[in-house]
């Protein structure tokens, strides 16, 4: 992970580790490895950590480090893993309502695409996802790689709202919006799992570098 490693100073006392120029589920599953360690280290100064698609941000306090000095720790920290490509342990399956009601989309999509709408909930529910990033709105899971047959551009007018729970398409990638709120991709489903909770110790049910997997109803 060195070897391709660029330093982005982002400001006075945030630093980007960035990893890579593409976007790739190796990487990224390996970006929220390590983030996974910085939280468990003990860095002096270390105030937060966010994995992105291809780097990790560090907030740190620069009266209680410096900025060699964390990044030194942070070199150590990589160098210390020994990277698992793939975790079944944090296979999530989400049921999820196809067509109807609960996606009005998959008609439109199916004559974009000119799949029949099994093919596309088939293609859709086969496919195990990897969490790139939460994003957008609290709990929100970008998910990727979507099967080339299924990608598909946003709406070209964004709706004003979206029910809890939708699982839409945008271009490469699919999601599941997890509160009521506005969106442009287009909605194939919904799931009846409750994917954020403030009422909870963990507020979000989908976690960075988790699996998904979507399962028919």
């Amino acid at each position: 992970m060195l070897e391709n490693l660029k330093i982005i100073d982002i400001s006075d006392s945030v630093i980007g580790f960035n990893f890579s120029r593409i976007i790739d589920t190796n990487i990224n599953a390996n970006i929220h490895q390590i983030e996974n360690f910085v939280s468990k280290s003990k860095i002096a100064g270390l105030i937060s950590h966010y994995p992105t698609y291809n780097s990790l941000i560090i907030n740190y306090d620069f009266q209680k480090t410096s900025r060699k000095k964390l990044i030194d720790d942070i070199k150590k920290i990589i160098i210390s893993i020994d990277f698992v490509v793939d975790n079944e342990e944090n296979l999530l399956e989400i049921p999820v309502a196809y067509g109807g009601k609960d996606g009005p989309d998959l008609h439109n999509i199916s004559k974009i695409l000119k799949l029949r709408e099994e093919e596309i909930i088939k293609i859709h529910s086969g496919t195990k996802y990897h969490v790139f990033m939460l994003g957008f709105s609290p709990g929100f899971p970008y998910l990727g790689e979507l099967d080339e047959r299924l990608e598909c551009p946003r709406l070209p007018t964004p709706r004003i709202t979206v029910p809890a729970g939708s699982v839409g398409i945008a271009d490469k990638q699919t999601g599941i919006y997890p509160l009521e709120s506005p969106g442009g991709w287009r909605i194939i489903g919904r799931t009846s799992l409750k994917m954020f909770d403030l009422e909870k110790e963990n507020f979000s049910l989908i976690k960075p570098g988790m699996k998904i997997k979507f399962k028919p109803l």
